[in-house]
């Protein structure tokens, strides 16, 4: 099918849904054309040039002229907050918690992830299509994506339990996984989000610098210079990674706990339970005080 009749059936049956993608304005230069536009924000032009039709809410694909402000669509992305988890994204961002799976595979994580704050997740696009007459999974996923493989993802999105097909004037959300813009083209960040994730690269940089020294000092059973290692990097610790969290905050509870603030263990422990609520602790290998922080940051202990 040619791309102005796609363009043509795409303006008639699909809008934005009502979470809608944000778009950058783009001012058309001499030999632009929407398919070169296209391949300089997406790196493909051979169907993601009709969002920008559609975007433009243009009837055709047509003659850009120099100097014209047009519409691009983007996908938008969001910068974690302490204590977010994938299913409250999905829930604020893409309408549903069960969409925690496309969040997480549109970023390489796990649904189960619970994320550092400051980190740069992205969201895909999403256009909502409506049924000119009654429509099989199969057919929406041909115009889409070219062939029929992502039926079944449309049905898991839409909850549509064992349909296999929607009714006329019917809707569903279509995610579009594999499109990806470049990241020079996204918009600039908000001033709080990037600092949070500056905060996130800077808290991960310095643990990955100090965690030699502590652990050194760790193993000379010299706890008061762990502490000195770690202080800084403590005072971050909603901004660190998984393992760095788990290895930071342990060594740092260690310290706490050897230099006789057992509070101060359980509030660094409880911050890693938060992130890790599956970590655990050997009965065997620790000591008696820093098990006895850990039970009462409710951590589990092995063997009991």
């Amino acid at each position: 099918m040619k791309i102005v009749a796609l363009a043509v059936l795409l303006s008639s049956a699909v809008a934005f849904a009502e979470e809608p993608a944000d778009f950058v304005t783009y001012r058309v230069k001499q030999g632009d054309s929407i398919d070169i536009i296209a391949a300089e924000f997406y790196g493909d032009h051979a169907r993601t040039a009709l969002f920008i039709v559609d975007e433009n809410k243009w009837r055709t694909y047509r003659k850009l002229n120099p100097g014209a402000r047009i519409r691009i669509p983007v996908t938008r992305e969001i910068t974690t907050s302490k204590g977010d988890d994938l299913a409250e994204l999905a829930k604020q961002y893409l309408g549903d918690p069960s969409r925690a799976s496309f969040l997480a595979q549109y970023n390489g994580m796990q649904p189960t992830d619970l994320p550092a704050s400051g980190v740069v997740l992205r969201l895909p696009f999403r256009v909502t299509h409506v049924a000119q007459t009654t429509e099989s999974l199969a057919a929406i996923s041909q115009f889409y994506f070219g062939d029929t493989k992502q039926a079944d993802m449309l049905r898991t999105y839409n909850i549509l339990g064992d349909k296999n097909a929607i009714e006329k004037g019917d809707s569903i959300i279509v995610p579009v996984m594999n499109v990806r813009v470049h990241g020079e083209r996204l918009p600039a960040a908000e001033p709080d989000a990037l600092a949070r994730r500056n905060a996130h690269e800077a808290a991960n940089e310095a643990a990955a610098t100090a965690l030699p020294a502590a652990r050194t000092a760790a193993l000379q059973g010299n706890y008061g210079d762990v502490a000195t290692s770690l202080v800084e990097v403590g005072k971050k610790l909603e901004f660190l990674d998984e393992p760095l969290l788990g290895q930071v905050g342990m060594l740092l509870g260690k310290s706490l706990v050897a230099g006789g603030d057992k509070a101060g263990a359980v509030a660094v422990y409880q911050q890693v339970l938060s992130r890790e609520p599956h970590h655990e602790l050997s009965g065997y290998y620790e000591s008696p005080t820093v098990l006895d922080a850990w039970r009462a940051a409710k951590g589990h202990v092995t063997g009991e």
